[in-house]
């Protein structure tokens, strides 16, 4: 007795579409890099989890040329699953497959990352600052070994510091940082500066002159003590 196996069902076969990220390599493809570089520095978890397709129509490159742009990509651990816009003759069965009839979208969403802020570093000026010079270190705390002369200024964008006599032009917190404050041994400056907020010699009053002081901003005005 012979018993027929059923028929089998037609293998199903179903449309899906889904959202992709189109990357455009550009002439001269060295700099196009470059930037895709700078770009992957900012956000290194740019294309992390998304379909990306590469988008040769511009460049209509050869078999080899093609494979080079995907070999670049792959370096950079960015992963190709279809390529548009190319010659039949330059596709290989190595190169994702080509893609035909797609259109651009205006919803795929990239987060932005905020860059990072640039890490805060200390200066120290082992001598003593003298007449003419100025010092400028936007990006952290200024510490000044010996005095500072008549004359020459220091910028902070942190706090200042002066083991010896303060007599020239000293601004600390010029990145705005209102918490900013200068520290000296001997109080005898031209100018004092705390964020956007400045006082002259003839505004200190002659109380700290020769004595150890700090000085620091509060509610938008410049307020100095003795540290003795």
């Amino acid at each position: 007795m012979t018993i027929q196996a059923p028929p089998r069902r037609p293998l199903p076969l179903r449309g899906r579409a889904f959202k992709a990220l189109s990357l455009t390599p550009e002439m001269p493809l060295a700099d196009w890099l470059a930037d895709l570089d700078a770009t992957l520095k900012r956000s290194p978890t740019l294309f992390e989890g998304r379909a990306l397709i590469l988008d040769v129509a511009a460049l209509k490159p050869g078999k080899d040329a093609l494979a080079a742009i995907l070999a670049d990509l792959g370096q950079r651990r960015i992963r190709v699953l279809g390529v548009e816009g190319a010659e039949p003759a330059s596709m290989s069965e190595a190169l994702p497959p080509l893609l035909l009839n797609g259109h651009p979208v205006t919803t795929v969403e990239i987060p932005q990352v905020p860059p990072e802020p640039e890490p805060l570093t200390s200066l120290t000026i082992e001598g003593a600052v003298r007449s003419g010079q100025s010092i400028v270190h936007p990006s952290g705390d200024v510490t000044v070994m010996g005095s500072v002369s008549s004359g020459a200024e220091i910028l902070a964008g942190g706090s200042i510091h002066v083991y010896g006599a303060l007599r020239g032009r000293a601004i600390a917190g010029a990145a705005r940082n209102p918490r900013a404050r200068i520290y000296c041994r001997k109080f005898e400056p031209e100018l004092l500066g705390i964020d956007r907020f400045v006082r002259t010699a003839e505004e200190m009053g002659p109380s700290l002159r020769g004595k150890a002081a700090q000085i620091w901003l509060d509610g938008g005005a410049i307020k100095m003590a003795s540290l003795d």
